[in-house]
């Protein structure tokens, strides 16, 4: 039994045996006085056979889970995707109530969808099935940083209920003549930086949070690859791909050509861009080129989209889109027609040959 700091915490941690198992155990202080007393404690309740490995549950309540998430997750995040948590919480409120237990969350949280359907908005809408989904992946999400990261000793309910599956598989991307009609109005555009973010995005598939965030020494340009670090993605996967030519070409001239110290590839004179000066900004410029039905997020289907229609297969689409189900790839299956019409042109061959043979008969 002791006492010991790890080299990444300035907190007392303590190890201790019980029943022959060893466990390393955070005291939640930097004061080794206090820490001591803790251990002593710990160690007073192994003598008298009354320590054992505590189910949390039922004293945690899911309003003390979702504000530490939202201090230490929800609060890192973009504008909109805070937005969209802060949002989920009011529905999980809604539902479950600030202060149930977590055990209670795990007794009604099969309840949740069916709860979730019946709601009407201020516009008369319900949720879909993709919403629902999105607000169910954030409890299960907060459930497993509370296990792995905080090592509170819980159990995951949402990790046993199958989750709605995503009715709007959404792939709009740009034809060549809305694509012209854009580039024309990024041209004309007062924001020097905007054309060379969105081209980037078309590009390399990135999601505005990454471009907004893309430091200069992630772009290697020596490599012609952006590399970036798990931490920074979405679905917590590394990113490390190689560059198209024009993309590459733009970020070159974007830093290269950047006079300030700012670390942020995309910068205002040496300000760093945020999410609702790039929303404002590309809005217009989808307006002024009367595009209908185009958000930022789209262009990102531009890169999938367009690798697809140039015969990429969807395992490779898959590994640059950083996508970890490859069900998630298969919304653009459908754009590669002209791959499937040479097998269904050998069919016909194969057919004609047969009828030939029938006919002789």
């Amino acid at each position: 039994m002791g006492l010991y700091r790890r080299k990444d915490s300035s907190i007392w941690w303590m190890s201790f045996v019980v029943n022959g198992k060893q466990y390393q155990k955070p005291t939640g202080t930097s004061d080794k006085k206090l820490a001591e007393n803790i251990l002593a404690k710990v160690t007073t309740r192994i003598v008298e056979d009354k320590w054992f490995e505590k189910d949390l549950s039922k004293e945690i309540t899911l309003k003390e889970m979702i504000e530490r998430y939202d201090r230490e997750y929800t609060e890192m995040k973009d504008y909109y995707q805070k937005a969209r948590d802060k949002t989920i919480f009011k529905h999980l409120y809604a539902f479950f109530g600030e202060n149930v237990t977590l055990e209670e969350v795990n007794a009604r949280v099969g309840s949740y969808q069916k709860w979730r359907e019946k709601q009407v908005s201020k516009k008369g809408k319900s949720p879909d099935s993709g919403t629902i989904r999105k607000e169910l992946s954030l409890l299960r999400r907060m459930f497993n940083v509370a296990r792995k990261q905080w090592k509170w000793r819980i159990m995951n309910p949402v990790s046993d209920i199958e989750l709605p599956k995503d009715s709007k598989e959404r792939v709009r991307y740009l034809d060549m003549d809305e694509f012209k009609r854009l580039f024309v109005k990024l041209d004309a555009a007062e924001e020097p930086w905007l054309k060379p973010i969105v081209i980037v995005a078309i590009g390399t598939g990135l999601r505005q949070g990454n471009l907004i965030n893309l430091l200069k020494t992630e772009v290697r340009l020596k490599d012609k690859m952006i590399v970036i670090d798990s931490e920074k993605m979405k679905n917590d996967d590394y990113f490390g791909n190689p560059l198209a030519n024009v993309a590459f070409e733009t970020l070159k001239d974007f830093i290269e050509n950047d006079v300030t110290d700012c670390p942020y590839v995309f910068n205002d004179n040496g300000t760093k861009l945020y999410d609702r000066k790039v929303q404002r900004a590309f809005v217009r410029v989808i307006r002024t080129a009367e595009i209908q039905d185009f958000r930022f997020h789209d262009l990102r289907h531009c890169f999938g989209s367009y690798l697809r229609q140039n015969g990429v297969d969807l395992a490779t689409i898959a590994a640059l889109m950083n996508h970890k189900d490859q069900r998630m790839t298969q919304r653009y299956a459908h754009l590669n027609v002209e791959s499937l019409r040479r097998p269904i042109r050998k069919l016909d061959s194969a057919l004609l040959r047969f009828y030939d043979v029938k006919s002789q008969k």
